[in-house]
């Protein structure tokens, strides 16, 4: 007869020697079956929950790990695909450690991904000595764990980002395996790349979204059916596997199934806004833990501090711009405007800065001069050469909420309709703002001539650099006034001049070097646009802490720019206004919003005038109606390229600066002697390796002791039916599928009858063991004589002259 479907068994009961035989006879038992013994030593590596999870967990961490590279501008990802594939298989090893203590193997995981990030950005990544990124992260640590001012920081960030990744992978796999906590693991993993997708702008990763929540569905199933089935055996069941095979895909083809119905229909669903209370909690967490990271300890104290935003958002519209994580912009739509001879979008300007601080933008040009309607205005053009006029018309939706009634126009606004008043220097030379002596109302038109630039790149690049050719420069009416609003460069990081000494590498006009500049900022394959930031730090200047982190709005690319160009002697100049917005097919015209509001650059050219350039990474400035840059070709030059924008002394700069100037922004006042250095990076990495060491062995001997505990030693009547199982098929006598063991051994009493009691006695004993209740388990006599039989049994059945014929 056929044992039953589900046979009642003991849990964590030893394997038995498998009774059912292959097809065509190729039984586990048969001596050309030689390798079934290594596959009992790999099964007892098979989770009981199985391989399934893991790779849904590694489809869906992947998935997150992804988001992270698009949402963080860094090189050198692939280290983070690597540590988060060892943090799945350390969390599995811990997960199946049943007999170590799990919080020690917790911290041995922990100092294991750290050491392993390390290895990996130090050899993989930057290919330099560990005592060098360990000197770093001494600097990270001294400086309040903060990157800012840090030597080689895009080093110890890739380390930072590695070892989150390795974080992400354990702890997933380790709350599935041991804990079983599958929504917990979908909760962080949604919860990581919402915030993400948060900071990903202008790209669609939608296709992120489908794979992650297409792999947590099905891993959530399989982890509960594995829990239940658990549960099943430890009451005393045991599932065939034949069975629990079909119950399990008929389960998982549900729970596809249910996916691929549920994720396109929510894309049916009306979308729920985020109440306001919601608002309010994001918010006051972001601002603790920006409090808290950067160092704002008195904020402790008070709880009103600690969810007080640590920089409070700039307003775009106002006498000062300051550089902060964010900045307040109007809602919905601004204004709209039509060209009458131009159909392109425009760049629209309403005022300019000139003064900058490290963080903060003014205008030192505060001169008012009032002009009526129709007034022909002072042009921002040296002359008349290559200019042609445009004629746009304006409607005001919603007036921006400003320090001053700005009013936007395209280029070089030459006349209003309506009365302005414009801001220009002592001389008149230099406008810095336009506008409207009444405030702005909804709903108000007027209309604008301006002055658009059609000269071309070779017209352009006829100017060389001040320090080449300073004969253009001197002799400029108005190179005075460009000495002093737009050439002066606040207290910088050496970091900022080196890096735009090495953009800019062979160039001598100053076309050429600016158009560098805007080809390296504006390189989304190392800076990114985001809308939100952390907060810049008061020890350093606004355009050191973008080339640390590869990140921030209009603003801050618009800044390093024109503080690059300066420092190579160039006049530059910051532009505010809006971007062309969107064109509105049913109304017929450029409908602008408050998020197009916008910073680029202006850059004098002798002759010229003011030329317009836009660094910002995602913004083009092709049919925008402002001057588009092209580097230009000339005898034995390359056309510019975008280079790596990684800094560009990272790597020779030394971690540790003994010479800092007092005072300067980012460094330290006090001197620090080299050699104490160097001793602390010793003794630091000493006791590192030796934690190390230590971590190893812990997990080590977890995987020792979890081998050991799994190969159980069987007890003395399944190790002996196993041996007959065994001895048996040597002789041509395998049992048969459908035989239980007192069928089997009934069916050897009748080839062997003289040893018909052993075979009785050890089916008898083999059963009670394996299946009876406790107790009914075989005595220690029963076993002795058991043992006491069992070398005749053996021999029986080995001198049988029926091996090999049946």
């Amino acid at each position: 007869m056929r044992s039953s479907l589900i046979e009642a068994r003991p849990a964590n009961s030893a394997r038995v020697y498998p009774t059912q035989a292959a097809p065509h006879s190729k039984h586990p038992l048969l001596p050309r079956a030689a390798k079934p013994p290594r596959k009992r030593k790999l099964a007892h590596l098979v989770p009981t929950e199985g391989w399934l999870p893991l790779l849904l967990l590694s489809i869906a961490v992947y998935s997150v790990v992804y988001s992270v590279t698009a949402a963080i501008a860094i090189n050198h990802t692939g280290v983070l695909w690597i540590t988060t594939a060892m943090g799945l298989a350390c969390g599995l090893i811990v997960s199946k450690s049943r007999y170590f203590p799990q919080a020690v193997l917790h911290i041995a995981a922990c100092i294991l991904g750290y050491w392993l990030a390390l290895i990996l950005t130090s050899s993989l990544a930057y290919h330099v000595s560990l005592l060098e990124i360990l000197a770093s992260l001494h600097g990270v640590v001294a400086n309040g764990f903060s990157l800012a001012g840090t030597p080689a920081s895009d080093m110890v960030f890739l380390f930072y980002l590695a070892f989150l990744c390795f974080f992400l992978g354990y702890f997933g796999s380790w709350l599935i395996y041991r804990a079983h906590l599958p929504w917990l693991v979908a909760l962080v993993y949604v919860s990581i790349m919402i915030v993400n997708l948060n900071y990903i702008a202008k790209r669609d990763l939608t296709f992120l979204v489908l794979i992650l929540v297409g792999a947590l569905l099905p891993l959530i199933a399989r982890v509960q059916l594995a829990g239940q089935l658990t549960q099943w055996k430890n009451e005393g069941l045991y599932t065939d596997q034949v069975w629990l095979r079909n119950l399990t895909n008929r389960f998982l083809r549900i729970v596809i199934l249910f996916a691929l119905l549920i994720l396109p229909l929510s894309w049916l669903l009306p979308v729920i806004h985020q109440p306001a209370s919601g608002v309010m909690l994001w918010n006051n967490l972001d601002n603790a833990w920006a409090n808290l990271s950067h160092g704002n300890l008195a904020s402790l104290s008070d709880p009103n501090k600690l969810f007080s935003p640590y920089q409070p958002s700039s307003n775009f519209f106002g006498d000062q711009l300051t550089i902060t994580g964010n900045v307040s912009l109007p809602d919905g739509p601004v204004l709209s405007y039509t060209s009458a001879t131009n159909t392109k979008g425009q760049y629209l300007e309403g005022f300019s800065f000139d003064a900058f601080d490290g963080h903060s933008w003014t205008s030192l040009i505060q001169n008012p001069e009032g002009y009526a309607g129709n007034s022909q205005l002072p042009s921002s053009y040296s002359g008349s050469i290559g200019l042609k006029p445009l004629n746009t018309f304006i409607t005001i939706l919603q007036p921006p909420d400003g320090t001053k009634h700005f009013i936007f126009a395209p280029a070089d606004p030459g006349k209003f309709t309506v009365p302005v008043t414009i801001f220009t220097d002592s001389t008149g030379n230099f406008i810095s703002a336009w506008t409207q002596t009444t405030p702005l109302l909804k709903n108000e038109h007027y209309q604008v001539t301006s002055m658009l630039s059609t000269l071309s790149p070779i017209d352009l690049s006829s100017i060389a650099l001040p320090s080449i050719d300073p004969q253009p420069w001197t002799t400029n009416l108005s190179y005075n006034e460009l000495k002093q609003y737009y050439l002066q460069v606040p207290q910088l990081s050496p970091e900022v001049l080196a890096t735009a000494q090495t953009w800019t590498k062979g160039d001598t006009t100053v076309y050429d070097v600016v158009s560098a500049l805007q080809a390296h900022l504006s390189n989304e394959v190392n800076f990114k646009y985001s809308v939100s930031n952390p907060p810049v730090p008061s020890n350093i200047d606004a355009v050191t802490w973008l080339l640390h982190t590869h990140q921030g709005y209009c603003t801050y690319y618009a800044t390093a720019m024109v503080m690059m160009a300066r420092e190579l002697g160039i006049p530059a100049r910051i532009v505010n206004g809006f971007s062309q917005g969107h064109y509105d097919t049913q109304q017929q015209v450029w409908l602008v919003n408050g998020g197009d509001a916008h910073s680029w650059v202006q850059v004098y050219f002798p002759n010229f005038g003011w030329m317009n350039f836009d660094p910002t990474p995602g913004f083009s400035i092709n049919n925008a109606g402002i001057f588009t840059p092209q580097p230009t070709v000339k005898p034995g030059k390359t056309p510019v390229t975008p280079r790596s924008t990684a800094t560009p002394i990272a790597h020779t700069t030394p971690a540790v600066h003994p010479t800092a100037t007092a005072g300067h922004p980012g460094t330290s006042t006090g001197r620090s002697s080299s050699s104490d250095t160097v001793a602390g990076t010793n003794l630091f990495m000493t006791l590192s390796l030796l934690v190390l060491i230590v971590s190893c062995l812990v997990l080590g001997l977890a995987v020792l002791r979890y081998r050991h505990t799994t190969r159980s030693p069987q007890t003395i009547s399944t190790s002996m039916y196993t041996r007959l199982c065994r001895i048996a098929a040597l002789v041509g006598l395998p049992p048969s599928v459908w035989q239980t063991p007192y069928e089997y051994t009934f069916a050897l009493s009748k080839r062997f009858p003289q040893v018909s009691t052993s075979l009785r006695l050890l089916a008898e004993l083999f059963v009670r063991e394996r299946w009876a209740s406790p107790q009914h388990a075989p005595a220690p006599g029963e076993q002795q004589e058991l043992e006491r039989l069992w070398p005749g049994l053996r021999n029986t059945i080995l001198r049988s002259p029926f091996s090999k014929g049946k």
